[in-house]
Order: C-alpha cells, then sequence, then structure tokens
C-alpha cells in the first residue's frame, strides 16, 4: 500500500510539474502577444501623431492658399470694375473732346483772320519773337493742310506770348526814322502793349510810341528829351530810383 501510494503520488506530482509548465508557457505566450500588442498600438499611435501633425499642416497649407486665391479674385474683381469705370470715363471724356474740337473747327477759320490783324497792331520786339507762329498762320483757313491741334497750338503760342510781353517793361535798341529819311538809333523803353519812350543816345531826339491800325507809330515830343533819357537811364541803373514825370499819349 506505501509503495501504491508513492507511486500516486510521484504521477501527481509529475502532473503538477506539467500543469506547471503548460502554465508557464501559456503566460509566456499571454505576456508575449500583450507585449506585441502594445507595440502595435505604440507604433500606431505614433504614426497617428505624424499623420495627424502632416494633416494639420496640409490643413494650414490649403487655408492659405485659398485665402490667398480668394483675395486674388477680389483684387481682380475690383481690378475689373475699375477698368470699365475708367473705360467709361475715358469713353465719356473722348466724346466731350470730340464736341469741343467741332467747336473749334468751326470757329479757328475765323481766330486766325482776327489774329492776323491783331498781329499787325504789336510792338516789333514781339513780333520778332513769335515769328515762327505767325508764318503758320493760313492764308486760306479753309484750304489749309494744317492739323487743328498746330492751327490751335500756333493761336495759343502768338496769345501766351503776347500777354507775357504785355505783362513786362521791355527795353530794346532800335533804328527809328526821324524825318526826312534818316534813320537813329534810339532806345526804346516798352511799357507792355499800351505804349513805349525813346530817345536816342544824344538826347536830341524823343518820342512815344502807341500802336495803331496799321503798326505803331511814333511820334516826337519837343522838349521830352531829358525826362525820357532819364526815365531809361533809371531803368537801366545808372540813375537812381526816382520819379520821372514823362508824357504819355493813350489812343
Amino acid at each position: 500500500m506505501k509503495i501504491k501510494f508513492l507511486i500516486g503520488m510521484g504521477f501527481a506530482a509529475t502532473a503538477l510539474t506539467l500543469c506547471a509548465q503548460n502554465a508557464i508557457e501559456d503566460t509566456r505566450s499571454t505576456l508575449e502577444q500583450w507585449v506585441e500588442t502594445e507595440q502595435i498600438i505604440s507604433k500606431a499611435k505614433s504614426d497617428w501623431v505624424l499623420e495627424k501633425a502632416i494633416l494639420e499642416d496640409s490643413e494650414k497649407l490649403l487655408a492659405s492658399e485659398l485665402e490667398r486665391l480668394n483675395a486674388a479674385l477680389e483684387e481682380l474683381d475690383a481690378t475689373a470694375t475699375a477698368a470699365d469705370e475708367e473705360r467709361t470715363e475715358l469713353a465719356a471724356e473722348k466724346e466731350r473732346l470730340g464736341e469741343a474740337a467741332s467747336v473749334v473747327e468751326a470757329n479757328i477759320g475765323e481766330l486766325e483772320t482776327q489774329l492776323k490783324a491783331i498781329v499787325k497792331t504789336l510792338p516789333t520786339p514781339l513780333v520778332d519773337k513769335i515769328k515762327p507762329l505767325i508764318r503758320r498762320l493760313p492764308e486760306d483757313p479753309s484750304k489749309t493742310k494744317l492739323s487743328l491741334g498746330e492751327r490751335v497750338q500756333s493761336i495759343v503760342g502768338i496769345l501766351s506770348q503776347a500777354d507775357k510781353f504785355n505783362g513786362t517793361i521791355t527795353q530794346t535798341s532800335e533804328s527809328r526814322d526821324v524825318g526826312d529819311g534818316r534813320l537813329i538809333e534810339v532806345r526804346t523803353l516798352y511799357w507792355g502793349l499800351g505804349g513805349a519812350f525813346y530817345v536816342d543816345s544824344a538826347g536830341k531826339y524823343a518820342g512815344v510810341g502807341y500802336p495803331g491800325v496799321d503798326g505803331w507809330e511814333w511820334p516826337k515830343v519837343d522838349g521830352a528829351s531829358a525826362q525820357i533819357k532819364r526815365l531809361l537811364d533809371v531803368y537801366e541803373g545808372s540813375e537812381d530810383i526816382q520819379f520821372v514825370p514823362v508824357p504819355a499819349r493813350i489812343k
């Protein structure tokens, strides 16, 4: 009986040992699977974090690009609107200029004719300065080949120079006919387009000038040589500034 008991205990111990080994193997396998699972989960989490960062960066980039494109579209719309408005304004301006040009074209011939008559009344120094413009005035306004712009430019140039001359005092040296066909050198002081004074170097001949229908007239004024000479000397600076009474004639 004792031997049987010992044999039974031996089988029991062996069975327990086998069971324990199986349990250890199962546990080891379970642990290995758990570790593997945790590694998979960890890698998945790491991959997701990286992909999430990439997606967020992509979203920001796309959002920025979308904002830029929207701004560009708004700018194009604004530019197109501004271009349309400018085109409309230019068209209106062109129409106004066309109407104004028609008015000028209808009246410029008469203006040129009147201006040629006025040129005769201008003083010689001014006429000498604007001769190139005067020569451009057409003999027959109805047959000229000059463009409207060229004709207007000539008229404006003449009137502009005349206005400038009229607003200043101009001194020149000129030859003056004192009678008997004699010409003498005189100093002339033009007071704009309204009048002038002249005197020779000896102070013997002196007089005034004023515009006439066919040009300027230069009558002598007896007894005025000293005053007129002093006036020109004051203007030139060889005499002190002073009040100088001189004869005047308005016509």
